[in-house]
């Protein structure tokens, strides 16, 4: 999934871009918003958003401070909104390095065609960040997916309990044919249920997660010498190696193959 972020100081603009378009078709998720600059700078040196949308006018810091300060610390995509259509702000914006300028009112269509193109230029970048990694580091387990991120409980409540069993159950269960159904089964809620909670809690869908924890133990597999790859993928669930490679390779960028000899070409 990739990380989006919204400032926008006024709350009605600012829900209706978390509405507007579906997020989750896009394969992102929304996990901040703030109403000025300086609340959105703070949160985004927090949280590492992969996209941000902000707006050009806001209280105490402007949405061009806002770029400038944030590529201090690391390199975002932009996508800038603005009441104004002046050619000065998107000029600056452009120069930022912002991948698109909307002007308000916010046009749907035009929104949702932003957000997938800079979302395709996203992915292109983590699959390339993967490739060029150090093969030490991902030897050292660090990479693991980039943008997987593994559910840590934040509380003892009855739903973050259903969803850290559920999570239990697939990294005991991964290397099984193991279905939702069986997850529920397991815990004795219902399917729809379940579904919710995954979404809430985690961002990701059962499969989704299932999928990438089985990526994950692929990657460590694959570091071990003498493994072969069909085995690795019976390993992680698969029966089909040929079916492995192509999700492993949609997941890692690269094949089971090249990961391997990217591990094993330096000592």
């Amino acid at each position: 999934m990739i990380d989006c972020f919204i400032a926008e100081d006024e709350q009605i603009l600012r829900r209706g871009l978390t509405l507007t378009i579906d997020w989750n078709a896009l394969g992102c998720r929304i996990i901040g918003e703030a109403e000025n600059g300086a609340q959105a700078l703070d949160l985004i040196q927090k949280l590492k958003p992969d996209l941000i949308i902000t707006d050009i006018r806001m209280p105490v810091l402007d949405g061009l401070s806002l770029i400038e300060k944030t590529l201090e610390q690391y390199r975002p995509e932009f996508i800038i909104i603005s009441g104004y259509n002046d050619f000065a702000y998107a000029k600056k914006a452009i120069r930022l390095g912002a991948a698109d300028y909307l002007c308000k009112p916010i046009d749907e269509k035009e929104l949702t065609a932003a957000v997938t193109e800079v979302c395709k230029k996203i992915a292109g970048k983590q699959a390339q960040a993967l490739q060029n990694m150090p093969v030490k580091i991902i030897a050292g387990n660090k990479l693991l997916l980039p943008n997987f991120k593994e559910f840590v409980p934040q509380s003892a409540g009855r739903k973050n309990k259903y969803i850290s069993n559920a999570i239990r159950f697939i990294q005991q269960n991964y290397g099984g044919n193991i279905t939702m159904r069986d997850a529920c089964k397991h815990l004795v809620i219902s399917e729809s249920y379940l579904t919710k909670l995954f979404k809430e809690y985690t961002g990701y869908s059962f499969i989704e997660y299932l999928t990438y924890w089985r990526m994950k133990k692929a990657c460590e597999l694959l570091n071990t010498e003498g493994i072969k790859i069909y085995a690795v993928a019976e390993r992680v669930g698969y029966s089909d190696q040929r079916y492995f490679s192509v999700l492993f390779k949609k997941y890692t960028g690269l094949t089971p193959k090249q990961f391997r000899e990217k591990q094993f070409s330096i000592e």
